[in-house]
């Protein structure tokens, strides 16, 4: 799933974009201002980033120079109250690949970011999670000592097969279709545990119990993000 960041200092533009792309089955993060939105890209690692140009502290020019001063392979779309060619020529010195005005027209938007969706996505090669046996065996490999057998929810470490509580067996087996990527947090929750209320500390205990359970050190925690295993 491609990942978008939408950084404007404006609430009302966060949710309205938030609510009306994340039916495009994006993954979507907010940021309110320039330098949290630096941090948000670190983290986030977006594809593309909807980028208001007045924000107070780090504007959306700068950011966007930081952006393309880090080679950062992500798509930038600017907004700007002010739509005369000043500005604009302004954003596309900065980087940026293309520009939209305020107030946003949402259906045009939308189609705008579902066209660059379609195109990124496409030109993305195709990494396979699953291990060419694993399409006929429904099994995850993680590494040459652990697999994971979907069809009898066991898990295989150097030969010995563990059997795990569904929700950590759910929670080995999102980390294990996404290797080497940071899941967040709230991610975690959302797939796992849906509407179920728990405790901040659930995921961190869940994960603590797979690592003693299984015996492995291959699941890493980033701090104040969330969890990922290395391959």
């Amino acid at each position: 799933m491609l990942k978008l960041l939408i950084i404007d200092d404006e609430e009302d533009i966060r949710t309205i974009l938030t609510y009306n792309l994340s039916k495009l089955n994006i993954e979507i993060e907010t940021a309110t201002d320039g330098l949290m939105g630096l941090e948000k890209i670190r983290s986030f690692k977006p594809d593309i980033i909807i980028l208001d140009i007045m924000m107070s502290g780090k504007d959306g020019i700068d950011l966007c120079r930081d952006i393309r001063s880090n080679k950062l392979d992500c798509f930038v779309l600017m907004l700007s109250a002010s739509g005369d060619d000043y500005t604009k020529i302004k954003a596309y010195e900065a980087g940026c690949d293309d520009f939209a005005n305020k107030p946003i027209n949402i259906q045009l938007l939308t189609k705008k970011i579902d066209a660059i969706k379609n195109r990124l996505e496409n030109k993305r090669p195709t990494n396979k999670i699953f291990s060419p046996q694993s399409e006929t065996s429904n099994e995850i490999k993680i590494n040459n000592d652990i697999s994971i057998d979907l069809d009898s929810y066991l898990v295989d470490v150097k030969g010995e097969k563990h059997e795990l509580p569904k929700k950590q067996f759910a929670l080995l087996v999102m980390l294990a279709k996404n290797p080497n990527k940071v899941l967040t947090r709230e991610k975690i929750y959302e797939q796992i545990w849906g509407d179920t209320i728990v405790s901040e500390r659930t995921i961190d205990v869940h994960i603590t119990r797979i690592r003693n359970k299984l015996k492995i050190d291959c699941i890493k925690s980033v701090k104040g993000v969330g969890y990922k295993i290395n391959l």
